[in-house]
């Protein structure tokens, strides 16, 4: 019985891991900030804040979203600055429970 209680619990993490992912994304936004700075390994990373509209019970309202770019992507994001406008293919993230993207290709405006 134990072991199919940690075989149910696994199969259920595994499960909850899958959903988490969500698909690509294409971003078109105006720039609102632009931060570059070095992680922890010493790699440089920069990181954008674009407004997102949000709705939650028929209220529409913006919300500032961060959208990373790292390792080559690094060097065609640094030519960017406010008020450009950011068009890119990102993947969707969720870290401590705040919406962020991955800029996985920059695209020409």
């Amino acid at each position: 019985m134990r072991k199919f209680l940690i075989v149910l619990s696994i199969i259920c993490m595994l499960f909850i891991v899958s959903v988490a992912h969500a698909a690509d994304v294409v971003i078109t936004a105006k720039i609102q900030s632009v931060t570059t700075a070095i992680d922890t390994n010493g790699n440089q990373y920069v990181r954008f804040i674009v407004d997102e509209t949000r709705k939650m019970q028929g209220v529409e309202y913006e919300v500032g979203v961060a959208v990373m770019a790292f390792r080559g992507i690094v060097k065609e994001a640094k030519a960017l600055k406010d008020g450009d406008i950011l068009k890119a293919i990102c993947s969707e993230k969720e870290y401590q429970g705040r919406k962020s993207y991955t800029i996985l290709k920059l695209l020409p405006k």
